[in-house]
């Protein structure tokens, strides 16, 4: 019984690896991936609203045409893709949650100089194709007066999450939460 659960779970792998096309040394085009997802979102007709935290239980809530919507994704679009400009300096560890059904790829690098440090992409391998659930993205930007970690978290055609923690040299900390949610989670 556990033999046939490893081979299921090698198969599984070598699907997900196969559907995904890698070359070596390459990480899954994430960017692309969310680039495709904003274009979709710009030719829809669904609403898309944003929820801006102001305290620990109190939200802003927001309607958002199409530019302000394509405006807070720059933070997705614009982020390097760390498959194309950066390969050999990020290590990539492939993973399956079998709870979840689904494969991790995850890409992290201890360069501190490197704005993404860490990517990870899930992904539920289905024939002929996988589908990607989500790409997080962890940010590092250091400056001189404060440091910064952006959380972003982009969930394939429903919505994405950005959590902003912000350090300051005096010891001032804030952190923001913004969402965008443009599909209601039971159409998908």
């Amino acid at each position: 019984m556990k033999r046939a659960g490893f081979i299921s779970t090698i198969l599984f792998i070598a699907l997900v690896y196969a559907n995904c096309k890698h070359k070596k040394n390459d990480v899954s085009p994430a960017i692309d991936f969310i680039k495709g997802q904003i274009r979709s979102i710009d030719s829809s007709v669904d609403p898309i609203i944003e929820l801006a935290s102001r305290t620990d239980s109190t939200y802003d809530t927001t309607n958002l045409n199409r530019e302000q919507f394509n405006d807070l994704a720059k933070e997705f679009s614009e982020a390097p893709d760390i498959s194309k400009k950066f390969g050999g300096k990020y290590k990539e560890e492939r993973m399956v949650d079998n709870d979840l059904g689904q494969a991790i790829f995850i890409s992290t690098t201890d360069d501190k100089n490197l704005e993404i440090q860490r990517q990870e992409i899930r992904v539920t391998p289905d024939e002929p194709f996988s589908k990607i659930n989500s790409v997080y993205l962890e940010k590092f930007k250091n400056t001189p007066d404060s440091s910064m970690i952006k959380r972003m978290t982009w969930y394939a055609d429903w919505k994405f999450q950005i959590v902003t923690l912000t350090q300051k040299k005096d010891g001032a900390e804030n952190t923001s939460i913004v969402e965008v949610i443009w599909k209601d989670k039971k159409d998908n």
